[in-house]
């Protein structure tokens, strides 16, 4: 890799883990806002998912030399979205959250390709942690809310059992 396309690389790996400052605000106040408690709960389970793949992309981060502060402008713009989407009637905003993870998979699957072999676990987390995700909003449109958040509490148990083997 190039020094231009390692900076590059590492530029994209930093906005991954601010996007996870972000969605870790968001996702709690979603939590926090909500008037269904079984909601709620769910929201809490995905800012638990959120907290994992935040802690995991700031040990990569640090490792490729980054920046692991985190953003207080990411921050705060998952704080000021809370109302944007709690606000919605439920089936738009899974709709629209839903089509809204498309790019950010996209995105998160293209690091992957580039990155070096030892940092690919991390990387393919970053992208199943979205699309687990975006299964829960699919589930709930389709009108499985009894088991939507299942897929996110089998990836949170893999990734629990990875740390630990």
């Amino acid at each position: 890799m190039t020094v231009d396309a390692k900076s590059d690389f590492l530029s994209k790996v930093e906005r991954a883990y601010q996007g996870e400052v972000y969605g870790e605000a968001l996702y709690s106040g979603i939590a926090e806002v909500m008037d269904d408690p079984a909601r709620a709960e769910k929201w809490r389970v995905l800012t638990e998912l959120e907290v994992v793949t935040k802690a995991k992309m700031r040990d990569l981060v640090a490792k490729l030399g980054g920046d692991t502060r985190e953003s207080d402008v990411y921050r705060q713009k998952g704080i000021d979205h809370v109302q944007k989407y709690a606000s919605m009637p439920w089936d738009d905003f899974m709709r629209l959250y839903s089509r809204e993870l498309n790019p950010v998979i996209t995105r998160y699957a293209a690091l992957e390709q580039r990155c070096a072999p030892e940092d690919a676990e991390t990387l393919r987390f970053l992208t199943e942690h979205e699309v687990v995700t975006q299964a829960f909003c699919d589930l709930e449109l389709a009108g499985k809310s009894d088991v939507s958040i299942n897929p996110t509490l089998e990836l949170i148990a893999k990734m629990r059992g990875a740390w630990q083997g």
